[in-house]
């Protein structure tokens, strides 16, 4: 049981959605939506985990995200499988909102805010995160492509309701990063990285043996549409 509870855990730590946009799909990073510009987005994501903490978790899943003028919501869904003996795939589900702040054709410095939330189920043990986070980025056109780097510092709240033992619930920071490519104004590259610093716990709920801070990597592909009228 607790090796079972330690998986679970773990691979809630991390939230996330690819591409140019925001979620929160366990064992994948938090993206935000720098270069996205409006109209219909789907994507394809791998995440993969990178250090112990991350329980080297493997992520697939897949995306659609809506983008307007002003802000952007996103639905997505994914298996996730940590690198564990006897460890099997769970499904997490996310969904966000952001808002445009600065995102001006004329200004290449885009700024959004964004809140999400994503529930994984692993057997009877239950997680909800919710990241709450500000988005950085530079839009960098050039002839045929366009390059996006970004950065998102976040608030990320977590709650861990196991089958056996008391709920959790912490608020941490976290931090991800990355760059968003297009090509041709349809097609669509993403690469990020995502840190969570969960340590030094009170003693109570899922990681109250030690310092757990995972590190995931994530990648995909994706595809917009513009929609008539936007």
């Amino acid at each position: 049981m607790q090796q079972r509870i330690r998986v679970a855990a773990a691979v809630a730590v991390l939230a996330l959605v690819a591409g140019p946009a925001a979620a929160q799909m366990h064992g994948n990073p938090v993206y935000v939506p720098v270069g996205m510009g409006t109209g219909v987005m789907l994507a394809g994501d791998y995440g993969r985990g990178l250090n112990d903490a991350s329980l080297k978790t493997n992520y697939f899943g897949a995306r659609a995200v809506l983008g307007l003028p002003f802000f952007y919501v996103m639905a997505g869904v994914g298996s996730v499988k940590p690198d564990v003996t006897g460890a099997e795939s769970a499904i997490a589900f996310g969904a966000d909102v952001g808002v445009n702040i600065i995102n001006l054709p004329v200004i290449p410095v885009k700024v959004s805010a964004q809140v999400g939330a994503g529930y994984l189920k692993e057997g009877d043990d239950k997680q909800l995160d919710v990241p709450i986070a500000l988005a950085v980025g530079l839009k960098l056109p050039t002839p045929g492509f366009s390059i996006a780097p970004w950065v998102a510092p976040r608030l990320h709240i977590r709650r861990f309701d196991p089958a056996v033992g008391s709920s959790d619930t912490e608020a941490k920071l976290g931090m991800s990063g990355g760059i968003n490519a297009k090509i041709g104004g349809m097609f669509g590259v993403h690469l990020a990285v995502d840190y969570i610093k969960f340590g030094d716990p009170d003693g109570t709920g899922p990681l109250s043996a030690g310092d757990v801070s995972p590190l995931v990597f994530g990648a995909g592909l994706s595809v917009g549409l513009t929609l008539p009228g936007l």
